[in-house]
C-alpha cells in the first residue's frame, strides 16, 4: 500500500467519523422523539455499519498484518478488538431494542451512544491512525 493511499484512507475514515457523530447530533437537535430525529438515527445506523465494514476490510486488515511482526502493535490491536466487540454489541442492542426506542430512556440512550462512539473515535484517531500512517514511511 502506497503512502498516498494510506493518507487518503485515513482522511476518508475521519470524514466518516465526523458524519456519524454529526448525524447523531442532528437527530438530537431535531428531537429524538420526532419522526425526523428517528430517521436521522436510522440513517446513522446505515452509515455506522458501512463505516465499520470499511474499517475492518481496509484499515484493520492492514494493521493486523503489520502486527504479526510488531508486538506493541499486536497488543494495541487486541485492545481495540475487545473495544469494537463491545461497541458492536452495544450498537446492535441500541438499534434493535424496540423497547428503548419506545421508552422514555431513549434520549439518554442516544446520549450514551454518542459518548461511546466519540470516545472510540478519539482513541482510534489518536493511536491507530498514527500507527497506520507509519506503516509505509
Amino acid at each position: 500500500m502506497k503512502n498516498i493511499k494510506i493518507l487518503k484512507l485515513v482522511e476518508e475514515l475521519k470524514r466518516g467519523h465526523s458524519l456519524i457523530i454529526e448525524t447523531l447530533k442532528q437527530a438530537r437537535k431535531l428531537g429524538i422523539d420526532t419522526k425526523e430525529g428517528q430517521n436521522e438515527i436510522l440513517s446513522a445506523k446505515d452509515t455506522i455499519l458501512a463505516h465499520m465494514k470499511k474499517e475492518d476490510e481496509e484499515f484493520y486488515h492492514v494493521l493486523r498484518k503489520a502486527a504479526e511482526s510488531n508486538g506493541k502493535l499486536k497488543e494495541l490491536i487486541a485492545e481495540f478488538d475487545n473495544d469494537i466487540n463491545e461497541i458492536s454489541r452495544y450498537s446492535t442492542e441500541f438499534f434493535d431494542n424496540k423497547n428503548v426506542a419506545m421508552g422514555s430512556n431513549f434520549a439518554s440512550e442516544v446520549e450514551n451512544f454518542i459518548a461511546i462512539l466519540d470516545r472510540r473515535i478519539l482513541r482510534e484517531e489518536t493511536f491507530l491512525f498514527k500507527e497506520f500512517k507509519k506503516l509505509n514511511q
